[in-house]
């Protein structure tokens, strides 16, 4: 499915009480926020995280106003659970899901990354720990060297990271996804829908990736898709690009023209399909 521009409540007083997507100050003290910025390059990393919080030190687009949000509320979470994200960065929403006592383990080579990759180090996740009373274990290198142990995972988040990466990735990321999560583990994606490029325009690809074949995704590994309209992800054949732009007005559409998909796919554990396949809509 596409995200909606007009936000769930449960969504806005997520974000509110979080400071998510852009950190604390952002919205609500302009000023204050602006005059920050003009010199939070030279404060302390410690300094950065009290004034801003987990979600003020990895840039952020406004998309995330959904996706942080959608992704935490879109199945159960719950204490103890094991939890793999890919791509998480120095992202602020490692450390809410390990505030709720999951035990998090994210998976990402920071600027080693073959497509697009941002700073992220052991001592700066150590540091970020210290300061929310987390326990985030970074594996900084790709999902194949990161020595993960099969069926350990209860779940797995990809936030707007499959985008970014060359295809031989994307089959890596989705054989060792499937392989570490437990029978009946969710994998929880969001995947960007560029409006510069193909299908919408004869451009192929842009500076942050190009449009990913989800139905080509999805075939990737044998994941049961239990979360997602086929109309509304791109690559399935029920997806038409003319139809999404004539309705493009409900979407949620990001600072730079781009759409948010959104999918859950599931390691089958054994329960007739019936039961799974289920497709739902927004």
């Amino acid at each position: 499915m596409l995200a909606r521009k007009d936000l769930p409540e449960i969504y806005k007083e997520w974000n509110e009480k979080l400071g998510a997507p852009f950190g604390r100050l952002s919205s609500r003290y302009k000023l204050v926020n602006r005059i920050l910025n003009r010199c939070i390059k030279i404060l302390p990393l410690d300094a950065r995280l009290a004034v801003y919080g987990p979600f003020g030190i990895q840039p952020n687009t406004t998309n995330r106003k959904f996706e942080y949000p959608w992704a935490f509320h879109v199945r159960p979470i719950w204490q103890g659970m094991r939890v793999l994200e890919i791509g998480g960065g120095l992202s602020g929403f490692q450390f809410v899901l390990s505030r709720q006592g999951c035990s998090v383990v994210n998976v990402d080579p920071g600027t080693d990354a073959a497509g697009v990759g941002w700073p992220c180090d052991e001592a700066t996740i150590a540091c970020m720990n210290r300061k929310f009373g987390t326990d985030i274990t970074l594996r900084n290198t790709t999902v194949d060297n990161a020595d993960l142990t099969a069926d350990t995972f209860d779940r797995a988040f990809s936030i707007s990271v499959i985008e970014h990466l060359p295809p031989a990735d994307i089959e890596n990321v989705m054989a060792h996804v499937y392989r570490v999560l437990k029978p009946g583990g969710d994998f929880i994606l969001t995947v960007d829908l560029f409006l510069d490029i193909a299908p919408f325009t004869s451009q192929t690809n842009n500076c942050y990736g190009t449009n990913i074949d989800l139905h080509w995704l999805t075939k990737l590994a044998p994941f049961e898709c239990v979360m997602g309209s086929s109309d509304e992800l791109y690559g399935f054949p029920e997806f038409d690009q003319y139809k999404i732009l004539s309705e493009a007005g409900q979407f949620l559409r990001g600072d730079y023209p781009v759409l948010v998909q959104c999918l859950v796919l599931r390691k089958p554990d054994g329960t007739p399909a019936g039961h799974t396949r289920k497709t739902y809509s927004w």
